[in-house]
């Protein structure tokens, strides 16, 4: 028995690694859905029918400054996110790998008291 809690303290990050994926994958789509659902619509109408005369003479105020307030504040938050999000998927992924010596150190244990029972068939 003892050998099977330390194989769990050993693996635990196989029981922890799919929680962090997913959760970084999940930020990371939703980090792109935001900025697409976000920023294309404001690009498109901020740059779309106006002139850059137009845009530089905007007043205080108006609508073009919104769209172009809304343009660059979006990117401030939103790359910080996608790297949260990338931050997670990569220790999910190390935490797999980690598990990996245990298990294989585990399984060699294991053949070794099988081959020489093996060899007596």
């Amino acid at each position: 028995m003892t050998q099977l809690s330390k194989l769990d303290r050993e693996t635990r990050g196989l029981n922890l690694f799919p929680i962090f994926t997913l959760f970084g994958l999940g930020v990371i789509m939703a980090a792109v859905i935001v900025g697409v659902a976000n920023l294309s619509p404001t690009a498109a109408s901020y740059w779309g029918g106006n002139a850059k005369s137009t845009r530089d003479a905007a007043e205080v105020g108006s609508n073009l400054l919104g769209n172009l307030t809304t343009l660059q504040s979006i990117p401030k938050w939103l790359v910080p996110l996608a790297f949260l999000g990338v931050a997670s998927f990569m220790t999910g992924i190390a935490l797999e790998f980690a598990a990996i010596p245990g298990i294989i150190e585990r399984r060699t244990a294991v053949l070794k008291q099988a081959v020489p029972l093996m060899a007596r068939k």
